[in-house]
């Protein structure tokens, strides 16, 4: 499921759920989020990431996934479409250079 609103403040928000209804993620202005009910909420913000890969690649459970759109930078960023696997290392927030990561529970 795919829905684009337009909300008052005219910022753009994106909310997108997997099949099985296990991970939201919502996409409003710069700040992209991906939540597992009761698991785990995962922020990405988009403006300060600079799409170099690292909580991608080094991400234990697989949680993140690039985005197919480009940001206001001109790069794909990491979305966090399987939430419901993350384990809370913090692996990726700590990892990451650009501060653009969040994980809370």
């Amino acid at each position: 499921m795919l829905t684009n609103v337009n909300g008052v403040s005219k910022s753009r928000v994106m909310i997108m759920a997997d099949v099985e209804g296990k991970t939201v993620v919502v996409k409003e202005n710069y700040l992209v989020t991906g939540k597992a009910e009761g698991v785990v909420e995962i922020d990405v913000d988009t403006f300060l990431c600079k799409g170099c890969g690292i909580c991608v690649e080094m991400c234990p459970r697989k949680v993140f996934e690039w985005s197919k759109e480009l940001s206001e930078k001109g790069v794909h960023y990491p979305v966090p479409v399987n939430a419901e696997k993350c384990v809370k290392c913090k692996l990726c927030e700590l990892l990451c250079p650009d501060f653009a990561i969040a994980v809370r529970w």
